[in-house]
């Protein structure tokens, strides 16, 4: 079952972020705002407070997507360093996807940063008990797969996989602007389903355990129900036997 589990999640994790481009710009649009040409937006002075900093990047990193139209590769942007163009970006190539962004602002020291997972940043934290994992798995097997392309994809692009939003708004695999991906919240959708699942498979195993337990005692049983039926018909055998010996002979 491990093994399974894993590709199911990986599976899942790569159509996530797949989507996540493809949902947000078309081939060929321009990321990063007024970025053109090289996309490094110059250095040397810059104007006052612009300097360079890397983005979040993806939520969950799930390997390089690009390149990106219109996006142009990093050479020696450095983070802090001086820039001039404002909102001028460019691709750091890496597996989380993450970019240079020419700003006042560091996007990393918002009230909220980047996505964290610890309690610190959290509230309202509430664990799943077993009815909301066993909904979970219910959501899970209900949500509808298809395969499609986008409409500015030529019709000789690979279709891609994954469910619509329309079929299913209010899941927790869909990001609260309600035309996103929440691929945080649909991988942890198919979590909740798998631990739902192993707590069937648990429960089954240890009815099974239970029957094979009644099964061999009713086995034993019977043993010993044959061994005093075959004791009995023995003793039967032998009173049969003294009274035919103790009967008289037929002149």
């Amino acid at each position: 079952m491990a093994p399974l589990s894993l590709r199911l999640l990986l599976c899942l994790c790569a159509l996530g972020c797949g989507d996540k481009e493809a949902d947000t710009a078309p081939a060929g649009a321009t990321v990063g705002g007024g970025v053109g040409g090289d996309g490094t937006g110059g250095d040397g002075d810059g104007d006052a407070g612009l300097a360079w900093y890397a983005t979040c990047g993806d939520p969950a990193c799930g390997g390089y997507r690009g390149p990106t139209a219109g996006l142009a590769v990093c050479t020696d942007q450095a983070e802090g360093a001086t820039c001039s163009e404002d909102g001028a970006a460019c691709d750091l190539e890496d597996d989380c996807n993450t970019q240079m962004l020419c700003t006042a602002t560091d996007p990393k020291a918002s009230e909220y940063g980047c996505p964290q997972s610890r309690a610190a940043v959290k509230t309202d934290i509430a664990y799943l008990g077993p009815a909301e994992r066993a909904q979970a798995r219910a959501a899970l097997l209900q949500t509808r797969l298809a395969t499609w392309r986008y409409r500015w994809e030529p019709p000789t692009h690979k279709p891609h996989l994954g469910f619509l939003i329309d079929d299913q708004p209010g899941s927790p695999a869909v990001a609260a602007d309600g035309a996103h991906v929440d691929l945080y919240g649909y991988t942890s959708l198919a979590v909740a389903a798998l631990q739902a699942q192993d707590a069937l498979l648990q429960q089954q195993q240890s009815e099974l355990h239970d029957t094979r337990a009644a099964l061999s005692e009713t086995r034993a049983a019977l043993s010993e129900t044959q061994a005093a039926l075959a004791q009995t018909q023995a003793a039967l055998a032998a009173l049969r036997a003294e009274v035919a010996a103790l009967a008289p002979p037929v002149p």
